[in-house]
């Protein structure tokens, strides 16, 4: 019997803990099922206006995307510069979209700028010269003093640009040495592009002996000139003595030709001015002194 009274009371308190929880899980429903009404009924409204300035802002900022894209495509900038602009114009308008909805929504957004502020600043100074790099080659982008393909000479170094990238310009040298150089340093140095002109003029430098004549030395030379149909102004090139050197006279010639054609017209010529000239007799001299000496009689 006493066994029987002991399962009995087992059971009844069972049956209490488990009614006493189930009772507790209801109230606790209850009160989260308040808690959330009351946020309703209060914030109700601006949630529903944060949510709609969230999908407004998104397509405004699409919008001012999409028109960066064609405006600068329309303007003819660099794929590389459109894509990245594009993308800084959509973030920074989304961040602010952000912030304006969380604000709306009633949630403080002080200590988000504040640490946004000190985590900018900080990266900032740990990435300064990095981050100069950076917007030089955004302003090398965006200004154009040259393009991929394009010839140059920058801070000693002369060759084909290989690509422009955020840190650094690649270049490609004569003898196929790619030659990185931060662009920082492209920005802040003066640049030669030899590749911005469509016509280039080739500077000659002819030496000749004192003892030749000049006249047919000319005639020589701009005959050559216009053999050659890849010189475009070979009936008005500037052409003449430039000066008397000291063991030559100097002739100084301008043809003006393709910038494609620069160096096969320079390289065509050197050639064809040495075979005329040694056909003619007309010297290459080289440097001389002249010394005279002076006998003392006793």
């Amino acid at each position: 019997m006493n066994i029987a009274e002991n399962t009995a009371d087992t059971a009844q308190q069972a049956a209490n803990v488990v009614q006493a929880d189930v009772q507790n899980q209801v109230t606790q429903s209850v009160t989260t099922l308040d808690h959330l009404k009351d946020f309703l009924l209060n914030h109700g409204p601006d949630v529903i206006y944060a949510i709609v300035i969230f999908i407004v802002g998104r397509y405004v900022a699409r919008a001012f995307k999409n028109l960066a894209v064609r405006m600068m495509t329309h303007a003819n900038y660099d794929h590389t510069v459109i894509t990245f602009v594009s993308q800084l114009i959509y973030y920074a308008i989304m961040a602010l979209v952000l912030l304006s909805a969380l604000n709306k929504a009633g949630i403080p957004t002080n200590s988000f700028l504040a640490a946004f502020g000190a985590f900018g600043l900080a990266v900032g100074l740990a990435l300064q010269s990095n981050l100069s790099n950076f917007a030089s080659g955004l302003l090398i982008l965006i200004f154009k003093p040259f393009k991929a393909g394009d010839w140059i000479a920058v801070g000693g170094v002369e060759g084909s640009v290989k690509g422009i990238q955020m840190m650094n310009t690649a270049i490609t040298t004569k003898d196929n040495k790619t030659i990185f150089i931060p662009n920082s340093s492209i920005t802040s140095s003066q640049v030669t592009n030899s590749s911005y002109q469509q016509e280039r003029y080739i500077t000659f430098f002819f030496d000749i002996g004192y003892q030749n004549d000049h006249h047919k030395a000319i005639a020589l030379l701009k005959q050559i000139f216009r053999e050659d149909r890849r010189v475009l102004n070979a009936d008005t090139m500037e052409i003449g003595i430039r000066e008397f050197a000291e063991s030559s006279v100097r002739i100084a010639a301008f043809p003006k030709v393709a910038k494609e054609n620069y160096y096969p017209v320079y390289y065509d010529t050197m050639s064809k001015v040495k075979d005329t000239f040694d056909a003619n007799g007309i010297d290459i001299p080289y440097p001389q002194r002249v010394i005279y000496i002076q006998k003392n009689e006793q």
